[in-house]
């Protein structure tokens, strides 16, 4: 082999370079493990521009195979994400051979060259991987689950090397350290996770979605309901029996009766209320009730929210609220209760509608206050009397095109 200053030249011999991810990050990250790609992408540049090959490429498709019949490639298989937990390493090695568009007389489709890389030549290794957990992916013992990792939460970082170099290493970068958001001065970014960064670092908190849910229907109004306006939307209200309260499997169906203005006449009302999987109030029918349904007349993406008290107590007996953009529900309507959203955001996710900024719910009475994460419950008390709150959801896009902006659903209620 012949090493000249300033010159590129290919050796006999092909050098390896080990490639190596570390998770440089407090949590893991998911990257796209597919016939054991580590996230990983090797690119070389040509013109002044960066260009990817496949460094995984089966050798059937060389042009040099291209004649065979006897060589087929085997079945790419499913998609595979790995997750690498805080401070984990994986690492592969490239065999130094460049793969080049090449031609051969033996069928249309392209075929592959292969050229040694110069020892001396710059390259660049990329890095894509994803903060959030893939919706859907069951990961084994090993960190890996089949699957396909979302484009829209994936980010890149690169970093470059030569094979000369034998090894080179990249992890996600992390962006300078900080305790408040005020910390930091780059555009869009939040102090999440103890560094600044645009992007989302994992969290566990629930997606909003088939089975963590938090829906109200409008109501089936057999004359039990008067509907009257509010500030925002109208609203329908009865007061009578709670007659009913059963759950199908996790939507609550309320049915109410009172007595109408004619000799036997029977009024009644249902309303139905989705909550997310595993929850539910253990309400109990047969006491005198007002119900309150609330609906901000919103055709394209309609918001609603209930409230049900004792008509004796006053005492919040059920309420909820779907929030979508904007509470429905005042302290006016819960007293004593109140519900406010905390001011600082504890995490995000990314999604086809922009970035989804977490908050924390403050639920108070008097000085009783606690505080939830989304996904989060616990209980308040007066005197001997308990309630449950439940954060189903806080979430509010710094901007997106979606029609609805705030996505804070909750409910609560007495035990």
């Amino acid at each position: 082999m012949m090493s000249i200053a300033g010159c590129r030249c290919s050796p006999a011999t092909p050098q390896p370079v080990t490639l190596r991810l570390v998770n440089t990050t407090r949590l893991p990250i998911y990257v796209d493990d597919t016939a054991g790609k580590h996230g990983l992408t090797l690119k070389r540049e040509v013109n002044g521009e960066q260009f990817a090959f496949d460094d995984l490429a089966c050798e059937c498709r060389f042009c040099s195979n291209a004649c065979s019949t006897s060589c087929s490639c085997p079945d790419a298989g499913t998609e595979r994400v790995l997750r690498l937990e805080a401070g984990g390493t994986v690492e592969r090695t490239w065999d130094g051979v460049v793969q080049v568009a090449g031609f051969s007389n033996c069928g249309t489709e392209g075929c592959l060259d292969q050229q040694n890389a110069p020892l001396n030549e710059p390259f660049t290794l990329e890095l894509c991987f994803s903060p959030q957990k893939p919706s859907g992916v069951i990961f084994s013992d090993a960190g890996v689950g089949s699957g396909l990792l979302p484009r829209v939460t994936t980010t890149c970082t690169t970093r470059p090397f030569a094979p000369q170099d034998l090894e080179v290493e990249i992890g996600p970068a992390r962006g300078s350290a900080c305790t408040t958001t005020a910390e930091c001065k780059g555009a869009d970014e939040l102090c999440l996770d103890g560094a600044c960064t645009t992007g989302c670092p994992a969290n566990e908190f629930p997606a909003v979605g088939a089975e963590w849910i938090l829906t109200v229907a409008t109501p089936d109004n057999m004359g039990f309901f008067a509907m009257s306006a509010r500030p925002q939307g109208s609203q329908y209200s009865g007061t009578g029996l709670l007659t009913s309260a059963v759950y199908q499997s996790s939507t609550l169906l309320l049915s109410f009766s009172r007595p109408g203005p004619v000799m036997g006449e029977l009024l009644t009302g249902r309303v139905q209320i989705k909550l997310p999987v595993g929850t539910g109030a253990p309400l109990m029918s047969g006491r005198q009730v007002v119900a309150t349904l609330v609906d901000d007349g919103d055709t394209s993406a309609p918001s609603r929210a209930f409230v049900m008290k004792d008509l004796l107590t006053g005492e919040v007996l059920f309420a909820a609220d779907m929030g979508q953009g904007g509470r429905l529900l005042q302290t006016a309507d819960l007293g004593p209760f109140r519900v406010e959203d905390g001011a600082v955001a504890v995490g995000c996710a990314q999604n086809a509608c922009g970035r989804l900024l977490f908050f924390s719910l403050k639920f108070s009475t008097g000085t009783n206050t606690i505080e939830l994460l989304p996904g989060a419950n616990d209980t308040l008390s007066i005197g001997s009397q308990r309630w449950s709150f439940l954060n189903v959801s806080s979430g509010a896009y710094g901007s997106t095109s979606c029609p609805v902006k705030d996505i804070r659903p909750w409910a609560f209620w007495k035990l």
